[in-house]
């Protein structure tokens, strides 16, 4: 198989992110966003940016700050650090490699211009326009490659499609030349603003599709599409790629604006505005190329289990959700990489599973796996008694078989440290009693010793010599036979 490769020009998207799959269609269904009911602004958003591990905004001639806690953010203060720079900023990032920041800000005409504030001699900070090869239009909320060799931009030069398109410039022999439209692909007859990067993907806001569900709504494309050509695969630049509308929860009737992400954290932020200016802010985890993983957590009889912990451990990828009232959960996972899922609940086993998240196909935003899981119990003061735990019906050495018990009654106790255990060991009345009594002390002592050295915690352990309420001498239970070696019998009891 060869690679065709197009003209230099159109090789940009290697300096952006690499190949990736064609672009097919999306539909997101998996994303659960949470609202953030208490994070409010004081005016109007303007613009917004994660700069520095904190999200950025402007609004009303104001800049403000919000710390990142997990997705959740503080209530925004004023931000001195980007106002001490330039009191005008409305918009501001670093480039990838040197670390520069650039900001744009308002001219006298309103329109947006590029600016960058950085070290020009040891410790002395300037601030100068940066001009595109000519370009006389706005730049408006830049984002660059991870290399630093490519800028998307949102601008109104009228060469474009519409009011506002993206354009693209390339960093060459030092300088940032004239921009390229990104294409009727990705720019229509309306306006195309706010470009993001979130994984392989550029995101934008759009209000002039006919599939908009609102007046703007936020779409994806991938930035390189490869297509088979008989035994080539062909590369091709920005703008070829599919766009699909990131659909609900990201689009609503209202506007969805100002998309931004920490794409180490693999968290996004956006902004609804509806018709009366009222603004939400909701966030959302997991990259767009992931794979959803969905099921229910339902206990042995089938009833689903709320509340339980649902982690998955992928490299250095750690996350962990709560399933709601019906025992569901979803949670995102790398493409192509096995995890280490693990459902714990209260008075159950915890389950570990291995799963092999796997992207056979692009035609979804989010690839949908399933795993559902039923945990295993002991019932609650329900007495539980096995034939076979003794080598002979006299002894006190455990059976090869007995020792599996425990082990599982063992586990039982470590992983639900709240919960007691009471060792019933009792006996016939009409047997030989001394020697019954005995024998009883020194089975409890033989079951105390093994399930502490499995680590049980000796105070979670309590022995009796009666029957447990709900079983007689003479009553077999249903799952398991009673042990009836010279007239003894043991029974084990969880309780809280």
């Amino acid at each position: 198989m060869t690679m065709k490769y197009l003209t230099p020009i159109m090789l940009l998207p290697l300096l952006l992110l690499g190949a990736a799959p064609l672009w097919a269609q999306v539909t997101n269904r998996a994303v659960q966003p949470t609202v953030l009911e208490n994070f409010r602004l004081p005016a109007a958003l303007v613009d917004a940016a994660y700069l520095d591990g904190r999200l950025r905004l402007a609004s009303n001639n104001m800049l403000f700050v919000a710390d990142d806690n997990g997705g959740l953010l503080s209530s925004p203060v004023i931000d001195n650090e980007m106002a001490s720079i330039d009191m005008e900023m409305e918009y501001a990032v670093r480039h990838p490699q040197d670390s520069t920041l650039y900001y744009t800000k308002r001219d006298s005409k309103g329109r947006s211009q590029l600016y960058m504030y950085y070290e020009r001699k040891p410790g002395k900070m300037d601030t100068r326009r940066v001009k595109l090869s000519g370009y006389s239009y706005s730049v408006e909320h830049p984002v660059f490659s991870p290399d630093g060799h490519a800028m998307v931009f949102a601008s109104d030069c009228p060469l474009g499609f519409g009011e506002y398109d993206l354009w693209y410039s390339e960093f060459l022999n030092g300088k940032w030349q004239y921009p390229n439209n990104m294409g009727n692909l990705i720019n229509s007859e309306g306006d195309e603003r706010m470009p993001a990067l979130w994984g392989d993907f550029l995101v934008f806001a759009s209000n002039g599709r006919p599939d908009r569900r609102g007046g703007y709504d936020l779409y994806a494309t991938r930035l390189v599409a490869l297509e088979q050509q008989g035994d080539t695969v062909v590369m091709y630049p920005i703008g070829r790629s599919q766009v699909q509308s990131l659909e609900a929860p990201f689009c609503t009737a209202d506007d969805d604006l100002f998309f931004v992400a920490n794409a180490e954290a693999q968290t996004a932020w956006w902004m609804v505005r509806d018709a009366q200016g009222a603004e939400r802010f909701f966030c959302a985890r997991g990259p767009l190329n992931s794979v959803c993983l969905t099921g229910t957590v339902t206990d042995s009889d089938g009833r689903p289990v709320a509340g339980a912990t649902v982690r998955a451990d992928q490299g250095t990828l750690s996350q962990s959700v709560k399933t709601d009232a019906a025992g569901r959960y979803s949670l995102f996972l790398e493409p192509a990489g096995t995890a280490q899922l693990e459902v714990a609940a209260p008075d159950h086993f915890r389950e570990r599973r291995q799963v092999v998240a796997r992207r056979d196909t692009e035609k979804d935003l989010y690839a949908s796996q399933r795993c559902d899981v039923a945990l295993q119990s002991f019932r609650l003061g329900r007495p539980y008694c096995y034939g076979d735990l003794y080598r002979t019906s006299v002894a006190s050495e455990l059976s090869p078989a007995g020792r599996s018990h425990l082990d599982r009654i063992a586990q039982f106790l470590t992983e639900n440290p709240h919960l007691k255990l009471t060792i019933s060991a009792y006996y016939n009345q009409s047997a030989d009693i001394p020697f019954c009594m005995l024998l009883n002390q020194s089975r409890l002592r033989v079951l105390r010793a093994y399930l502490e050295g499995k680590g049980v915690n000796p105070a979670a352990i309590s022995g009796a010599t009666t029957p447990p309420q709900g079983i007689e001498m003479e009553e077999a239970m249903d799952d398991v036979s009673p042990v009836r070696q010279s007239s003894l019998m043991v029974a084990f009891s969880f309780g809280k």
